[in-house]
């Protein structure tokens, strides 16, 4: 052996003997080791190395060992452990004590704390500011999820993970995408801070621009550009929650929901979202309006909460309004306690207090169930105590009412036009007769005035044109001042003209 070779054996069973008074210098034992007469200051350390600085414990296989220079190369099976508290596994290790900087390469470099496992090919660790970064892919995981990114640092103290370029998070019923991120492994949340898609086991896709994610209980909150998209819905709110394990949301604030198979938008300040299977549905409150589109006309309706189900295959089954319920179309209009739609069968039922106006036309009742379809009113069930008004007078000069009572009505329509009325049941009539002339003055010729078990009415132009009356007929016509006031108005009468909403905007004004 060279006798510039110096064996250390002796030096290394005392083990961190030397520099043992400095806190900053690097401490060392090995089974051998060896110095070369080219490289006076760098050190051959082979067989169980151990290196300790500073609270942390590195051991290697072998490593060139710079004295001088307070640093060191490490090779083969390398392992860091830091107060207990971190390890990481690596194929070379460089460190440098000056800086505290450890720079790990392999196939493979493990690093574990108490809360992730992170795998990677480069890390470096700064020991100050006590961070762990990487610049290629790199994975995480955790209890219930796994973090995919291509660049990020770990800031062991507070235990954020902030990543700056492309990160994914996969857990059991969600996929994360963003660009930019701060994952927290104590509380298990993601915080995004740039564009971010999540989508759900359960199709649902969320895209948000600011907001979180908690990887254990799969719940997310996002509450900048906010959108949720299900199919044929999307939903856009100041703010929404989401669980992705419970399939249950809210959207707050500026609430725009869109069904674009049904053609049907829901706007309000609150909604609520139930994505299961065999119960969908969401519900909206706080100023809601709902818009059914179409190519003729759009109808608006407001109330206090709407109600929409969906069936598995997400199409529209129910809807349900209530709580001073009131709509508008340019052809119709109506107000209610209680609005319920059922798809299967194209049955609007109005309840509570109902009227419907067409055209000229006053309808109300205590029950009111419309036959609808393609944007269309086919008929009506009317019942019990079904009132028709219209306000006869044309030239408005007068109170003159037409007018129809029946225990029960059945009323048609065409292109939601109003053709025929058929009563059934202590069926009344109030009808003033005109006579109309081209160029000449409208004439009022009399009142006839009718009754009978049951009536069929016929209806032009929005005008009577024929009553028959089956059954018990009793009918008389006369001039409108040998007509008494009792007999000119049916009991029950109510003309609630103050009601009606004429523009779009009224169907906000309580009743």
């Amino acid at each position: 052996m060279p006798i510039k070779i110096i064996l250390i054996s002796l030096l290394l069973t005392l083990t961190f003997s030397q520099n043992i008074f400095s806190q900053k210098k690097i401490n060392y034992s090995a089974s051998l080791g060896e110095m070369l007469p080219n490289y006076p200051d760098q050190m051959i350390l082979l067989d169980s190395v151990v290196f300790q600085h500073e609270g942390m414990t590195m051991f290697c296989d072998s490593a060139l060992f710079n004295e001088k220079e307070n640093r060191f190369s490490a090779f083969g099976n390398v392992h860091i452990i830091q107060k207990d508290t971190l390890d990481i596994w690596g194929d070379e290790l460089y460190y440098e004590g000056q800086t505290k900087i450890a720079e790990l390469f392999g196939k493979k470099v493990v690093m574990k704390d108490k809360n992730i496992t992170l795998n990677t090919t480069y890390l470096i660790l700064e020991r100050v500011p006590n961070t762990i970064s990487y610049t290629q892919w790199a994975d995480i995981f955790d209890e219930k999820s796994t973090l995919r990114s291509r660049k990020a640092t770990y800031y062991m103290s507070n235990k954020d993970i902030v990543f700056t370029d492309k990160v994914d998070i996969n857990s059991e019923n969600t996929l994360v995408k963003s660009d930019t991120m701060i994952y927290n492994t104590e509380s298990d949340i993601a915080t995004f801070y740039g564009p971010t898609n999540i989508l759900t086991k359960d199709s649902t896709l969320i895209y948000t621009e600011k907001g979180w994610y908690n990887t254990k209980t799969e719940e997310s909150y996002s509450y900048k550009e906010s959108q949720m998209l299900k199919k044929e819905r999307l939903l856009q709110a100041d703010t929404l929650t989401y669980n992705s394990t419970t399939l249950l949301g809210e959207g707050f604030s500026n609430i725009y929901f869109e069904d674009t198979a049904k053609h049907i938008v829901l706007t309000g300040n609150r909604m609520f979202v139930n994505n299961i299977d065999s119960s969908t549905y969401v519900f909206i409150t706080n100023k809601t309006l709902m818009k059914h589109i179409s190519d003729s006309d759009t109808l608006f309706l407001h109330s206090d909460t709407i109600w929409v189900d969906y069936d598995t295959a997400m199409n529209i089954k129910n809807i349900y309004s209530y709580n001073d319920v009131k709509f508008f179309r340019d052809d119709f209009q109506g107000a209610c306690d209680s609005l319920l739609f059922f798809t299967e069968d194209s049955l609007l039922y109005m309840l509570g207090r109902p009227i419907l106006w067409s055209e000229e036309n006053q309808i109300t009742a205590d029950t009111i169930i419309m036959n609808v379809g393609d944007n269309a009113i086919y008929s009506l069930d009317v019942f019990p105590k079904a009132f028709v008004i219209q306000d006869a007078d044309t030239t408005q000069e007068n109170e003159r009412f037409n007018q129809i009572f029946g225990k029960r009505m059945k009323a048609f329509f065409d292109r939601n036009k109003l053709y025929l009325i058929e009563v059934y049941g202590n069926a009344q009539s109030v009808y003033y007769i005109f006579e109309e002339e081209k160029d000449k003055p409208i004439q009022l010729l009399g009142i006839n005035v009718g009754s009978g078990s049951e009536m069929k009415i016929y209806v032009k132009k929005n005008k009577i044109q024929k009553i028959t009356t089956l059954n018990d007929p009793v009918f008389f016509t006369d001039d409108e001042e040998k007509v008494s006031k009792e007999e000119k108005i049916l009991k029950g009468f109510i003309w609630r003209i103050e009601e009606r909403p004429l523009k779009k905007e009224d169907i906000f004004i309580k009743r």
